[in-house]
């Protein structure tokens, strides 16, 4: 692979450094944070017509009938109905806050359909976090490295609440705030013929490094933002594979760390491949690696672009999707998730465009991201390929986490692979076996070591 020229280096490295020295904003705009602004940058205002609401804090209390322990998250809303439907008749009407993806979807399929809720704003942002997004805003230590990869002087929240660049919107998703939480999921793949595949059940536990108030920042543990174990439970064939992920912050100079237990073979080995545009061996390749929660990894592939704010459609306070139990058939169709349940509303998203840099390798030549104003967190995601063709559309299947506050990073997926005319559900509640639990104690270290990857096998 060719290296960039010295030139595009020294002025790429120049812009980016720049907009790094500038990383804490303004006494003007800080003013805003906490005002005008939530401490963490959504606006707090809605729009003069009433059909984007104001922020009022979230959801402060769980509904009746919820229990930590059991995994399930009742609706908050169980009243709501959808005000109208979107589809290919009538999309020309709503394209302007519509993905090129969705309208591709309406156009090959006369049966999809965006059914649209009221707006809800339900996501809570704990005080402490709150907190620290506006210390992170306010100090000039507070930073990315000069070419927007790696991230210093910034802890336990937001890092970039008015944010100057791509790099910076998308720091805020990576750093969305969450707590350490465990999850039991499914995945099914829905091919191009409509037969469906179940992929894998499995189970998940995520931890935080980078929001545990116990956590020396940059050093030990805190070198990481997230470390990540997943322990595949079904097909019987694949029962005790695990993939292990430490993800830096210094991305700039860390290495990402990725590690891979096969119980047939009871070893562990290094898997330094499980990056960029691999895909994900357990999700059918429906997903590569930087796919992950819409986006994980480093950036320096694309150079990112703050496209600015702007009101579209997006899945949001998908609960009822989550308490379906039983039949894959009930929510997956055969070309997509049936339309009546999956809930969209009005959502103020954040839009960052990626490109790739020089002489670099990526299936994507293009790609959109749509980050949720109240949280941070990546709702949507489409990509085209080298030859201009859309070919990607991720979609979160967002929840509120009215417990410990942010929002459910083990929220469902719709990976839609539009150049093979096939699409999976990720993530999914749907098998017996299925939960989110949150409200977890911090890991120990060791439990998130590859040491006792092999210690925990099941063969």
């Amino acid at each position: 692979m060719k290296k960039p020229t010295a030139s595009i280096v020294a002025a790429i490295t120049l812009a980016l450094a720049c907009a790094a020295t500038q990383a804490a904003v303004d006494a003007q705009a800080a003013a805003r944070l906490g005002t005008t602004l939530t401490p963490w940058g959504a606006e707090i205002a809605g729009t003069p017509d009433g059909s984007y609401p104001a922020y009022e804090g979230g959801i402060k209390e769980p509904p009746p009938g919820f229990d930590p322990k059991s995994g399930m998250w009742p609706d908050p809303f169980p009243e709501d109905k959808p005000l109208f439907s979107i589809d290919a008749k009538n999309m020309a009407q709503y394209q302007d806050r519509l993905m090129e993806a969705q309208m591709e979807l309406m156009r090959r399929y006369p049966d999809y359909r965006l059914d649209v809720y009221p707006t809800r704003r339900s996501a809570m942002v704990p005080e402490n976090a709150a907190r620290n997004a506006l210390a992170n805003a306010r100090n000039p230590e507070c930073r990315t490295s000069s070419d927007g990869v790696g991230l210093y002087g910034c802890w336990g929240g937001t890092p970039f609440p008015i944010p100057e660049n791509g790099y910076e919107a998308m720091w805020n998703h990576l750093l969305t705030y969450t707590s350490p939480g465990e999850t039991n999921s499914v995945g099914y793949l829905v091919n191009a013929n409509r037969a469906t595949t179940m992929l894998l059940l499995s189970r998940s536990i995520a931890d935080y490094p980078y929001f545990n108030p116990q956590q020396t920042p940059y050093e030990g543990a805190g070198i990481y933002y997230l470390r990540s174990l997943s322990t595949t439970l079904e097909p019987a064939r694949e029962a005790g594979t695990q993939t292990l992920l430490w993800y830096p912050l210094h991305y700039d100079s860390d290495e990402q760390r990725a590690w891979s237990y096969q119980a047939g073979q009871r070893r562990v080995r290094l898997a330094p491949e499980f990056a960029y545009d691999t895909p994900v061996a357990q999700f059918g390749g429906a997903m590569f690696f930087d796919e992950i929660n819409l986006f994980a990894g480093r950036m320096d592939r694309f150079r990112f672009e703050l496209k600015g704010r702007k009101l579209m459609y997006m899945p949001y306070n998908n609960y009822r999707m989550h308490l379906l139990r039983g039949d894959p058939a009930q929510l997956l169709g055969p070309h997509h998730f049936h339309p009546d349940k999956v809930r969209y509303e009005l959502r103020r998203v954040w839009v960052v465009e990626a490109t790739p840099l020089p002489n670099v390798r990526h299936v994507a030549k293009r790609k959109l991201f749509y980050l949720d104003e109240d949280s941070w967190i990546a709702l949507a995601y489409e990509g085209w390929d080298q030859s201009d063709r859309l070919f990607r559309l991720l979609l979160s299947n967002t929840m509120a986490n009215y417990y410990t506050g942010g929002v459910i990073q083990g929220a469902s997926v719709q990976a839609y692979d539009l150049a093979r005319g096939q699409y999976a559900g990720l993530q999914l509640l749907i098998a017996p076996r299925c939960y989110i639990r949150y409200g977890l104690p911090q890991q120990p270290d060791a439990e998130m070591a590859p040491a006792r990857m092999g210690a925990r096998g099941i063969r």
